[in-house]
This record gives C-alpha cells, structure tokens and sequence, in this order.
C-alpha cells in the first residue's frame, strides 16, 4: 500500500497528501493505473480523518493525477491526463500513437482566467446557470459564426447550433434526418465515431470507395442508385483516418450528384481550422445541402466539450427537436468560455500554438517514414501508413506493441464490409513530447524494413 511519509511536506494535510502524491508519480513510485489506498485504510496509517483523505484524492483528481471510479476505487490517471505534470525525464516507455488526440497544451491559466473574469459578473453568470434556447445564445452563435470564417465558411448566426462536440453534432444531423433501419453513406474508411452513433440509432452505413482525394464520385452515384440513400456523412479536409483533402472540383462532382439523387451531406469539418489556407468547404458552396459541423476539441480544449452545427433553412427546425431530445441545450457555460476565447483572440492564439507543434511534429514523421508508403499533412493529427508485404495490420500492431509502441489498423475505421489495405493510422499529436515521437518512429521505421516472423497456427 503506498504510505507517503508527510514530514517532508508543510501546510494543510490534504496539500500535503496531494503533493506527496505527485512526488511519487515523478518519481516512479506511482505509476498510471496504481490503485490507491482505500480512504479508510490511507486514513488509518497516516492518523488523519477520513475527510482528510477525501479531500486530499479529490485535490489531486483537480490536479488530473487520479481518477476516482464509482465503485472501484481511485486511480493514478491515465497517461494523457498526465502529460502536463509529469517532467519529459519520466515519461513512460511506451509509445502511444493510438488516440486521435490535439497536442497537450496547458489550459488551466486561460480557463482560470475566463472563469475569475466571468464570477465578477453575478448577473451574467446567473443568466448562463438558467435555460436558454435550444440552439444556444444568440452572442455565443455570432462568436461561432467568426470562428467558421477561417475555415471558409460565411454564414448566419441564426444557422447554427451549439453542440456538447462534434460527435454530438453527428447525432443530432443523424437524428434529424433518419429513421431506424435507413440506408446511409459513408467514406469507405471513416470516423469510428460516426459508425458507434449509426449503430446505437440502427442506421445502415454503407461504403464509398475512395481515393488519394477521398470519395470517388462515380462510386458515389453508384451506392445511391443502389441504397437510395438519405445522408451522405464525410471529411472532405484532412480525413480520418487517411488524411486526403478533396480537391474544388471533386467537391463540385460530390454536390452534384447529391442534388440529382436528392441526399443530404454531413460535412464533418473539424479538422479544418488546423489548415491556414483550407479549401472551400461543401456546406459554403451548397448552403442548401449541407450540414456543417466543426468543434473546438481538435483545436482549443477537447475538455469543453464545444461544438457547432451549421443546419440548411429547411431543416432547422428538425435539428432544434434533436437537440431538445438529447440535451435540452448545449451547456451554456461552456460555450460563454469559448465565445470569450474567441472574441478575445485568445482562441486564435492557441490554435496556432497547435499548428506549430504539429508541424514540428510531422516533420520528424516524413524524416522515418517517407520511404515507405506514408500519407501525412504538415498540420494534421494523424498520418496513414500503408504496410509493405509482407506485413498484415495484425501482425505489424503486434509486433510494435511488443517493443511499446501502440498503434491501430485499418479495422478500426473500415466500413461494413469494404476490402482496405493492409495499413496503420498513427497519431503523432499524441505523443507526450517530441523526444518521446522520435523513440515510437524509431521503432516503426525498423519493424517496416523488417519481415514478420513466421508463427505456426495451425496444425
């Protein structure tokens, strides 16, 4: 059981618990995922109370060192949360490329900032605490409005909705124009995200071949003369998890054969503020047509939990239904903070912080792995790996984990029953530092000038 020894420490007990705390985790005493003592039983070896104990653990979850678990325990917070406390000299041996993830930033100054800003306000603070309408307020819109110009997109206020994040976003446009059981349309390789919300609302996806641009429209027309499709859902800029970026006329192609079979595209654009200069996006060139959504997870703080969804005239009012139906209202708070960043040009600021650093990053990706069939964007999160033969995805995650590095295959992403290449999506935003990318790159550069080692399955 770990007893920290508390002479070292001064002030309140429950600071002292906590900063012991994060002693051992710098240290190595404390690793990511080590259960910690039971209240009582921390209480009884260190002659505290038990509310001592309890303010201690929920001092260090403030931190974002412990994670509490109904029923189980607390824990020693994954490696994520963990990212801004723990020093570089300590970071852990394994290499995670797995999770789509912004590049950790420290927040804590900003929303310290925004949240003393906004407490001296009683009246406005009050007024976020109540209901508001459904599509968020009106000053919150504007703010998202100026925010979406960037991407190249012009719109009103009065079209969008605030969304707890773009995979609510993809709900609600999912919500308000299927039913159960309905044919829908995807990029053949796509989002995980959207396929877990097709399959909780018993939706139908199919696939769409693509490209080095994404979707081919010739194979676009052909699933919707085949499905008769309601919604076409797709990332035109920086796809997951291939990267691709449709070009102006393969967009045009994709629109126009959108309108002759009467489908509806979900344009999921939340990639795009990490591109200085992004194309036009589908929704500013078929405002009609398209829903458009974009969140502040891949470029602010996924931790606000801060969408938008861009809906056509004709359907807005279905879009405000879902949203009633799911949430009532997005959290109003949440989005105050967000408009203030983005008035504030504070949001801009840490938007280009992420730009920089993955550029830094992605550079040293194309240093390991541009021989071999690797598909990466200066600004994106992710990269997509093809694997030489005779490597399978399978074999190749396995190998890697075994030397800690971790990594996700084309399985993850495939659609129904599409046939994908042999291939890995690897997330360098993810990693704790650029020290701790170049250790993972290393290991896969070496595993990909390597054979698989042969195993005897079968007898």
């Amino acid at each position: 059981m770990w007893l920290p020894d508390l002479t070292l420490y001064k002030g309140a007990r429950y600071i002292a618990i906590a900063d012991a705390m994060a002693s051992a985790i710098e240290s190595g005493e404390l690793k990511d995922g080590d259960r910690l003592p039971t209240h009582r039983a921390l209480a009884d070896q260190l002659s505290v109370t038990v509310g001592t104990i309890t303010r201690a653990y929920a001092e260090a979850e403030r931190r974002g060192f412990v994670n509490a678990r109904v029923g189980r325990g607390s824990f020693i917070a994954t490696q994520h949360s963990q990212r801004l406390i723990i020093p570089s000299d300590n970071e852990p041996d394994c290499v995670d490329f797995r999770l789509n993830l912004p590049v950790a930033k420290d927040r804590a100054e900003a929303l310290s900032q925004s949240m003393n800003t906004l407490a001296k306000d009683s009246v406005q603070m009050n007024r976020l605490l109540g209901y508001q309408p459904d599509i968020g307020l009106l000053e919150h819109r504007i703010q998202a409005a100026n925010w979406l110009k960037q991407t190249g997109l012009t719109t009103d206020a009065d079209c969008i909705a605030l969304t707890n994040g773009g995979q609510h976003a993809i709900m609600l446009a999912l919500l308000a124009l299927t039913r159960p059981g309905d044919s829908i349309l995807s990029e053949a390789m796509t989002y995980p995200g959207f396929m877990a919300i097709t399959h909780q609302l018993h939706l139908r996806p199919q696939p769409v071949a693509m490209d080095e641009e994404g979707v081919i429209p010739a194979a676009f027309e052909e699933a919707c003369k085949q499905f008769s499709p309601k919604v076409f859902y797709c990332t035109p800029t920086l796809q997951n998890p291939t990267t691709a970026i449709m070009s102006g006329r393969r967009r045009e192609a994709l629109i126009e054969v959108a309108r002759r079979y009467q489908v509806w595209i979900i344009e999921d654009s939340v990639n795009s503020n990490l591109l200085e200069q992004p194309p036009m996006p589908l929704a500013a060139m078929a405002p009609d047509l398209v829903l458009h959504i974009n969140s502040a997870s891949k470029t602010l703080a996924a931790g606000l939990r801060v969408g938008w969804l861009v809906s056509p005239t004709a359907i807005q009012q279905q879009v405000a239904n879902a949203l009633r139906a799911s949430c009532w209202m997005a959290s109003p708070l949440l989005g105050e903070i967000a408009s203030s960043w983005i008035a504030s040009g504070l949001a801009q600021q840490l938007l280009n912080e992420q730009r920089q650093e993955l550029v830094l990053r992605n550079r040293l990706v194309n240093q390991y792995l541009a021989p071999f069939a690797l598909r990466a964007n200066p600004n994106s999160l992710h990269a997509w790996l093809e694997l030489p033969s005779p490597w399978r995805s399978s074999e190749f995650i396995q190998a890697a984990d075994q030397q800690g590095v971790k990594v996700i295959g084309e399985d993850s992403f495939v659609v129904a029953q599409y046939s994908a290449p042999q291939a890995i999506r690897l997330s360098a935003s993810s990693a704790w530092s650029i020290g701790h990318l170049e250790k993972g790159l290393k290991v896969l550069a070496a595993l990909l000038r390597e054979e698989p080692k042969p195993t005897l399955t079968v007898f």
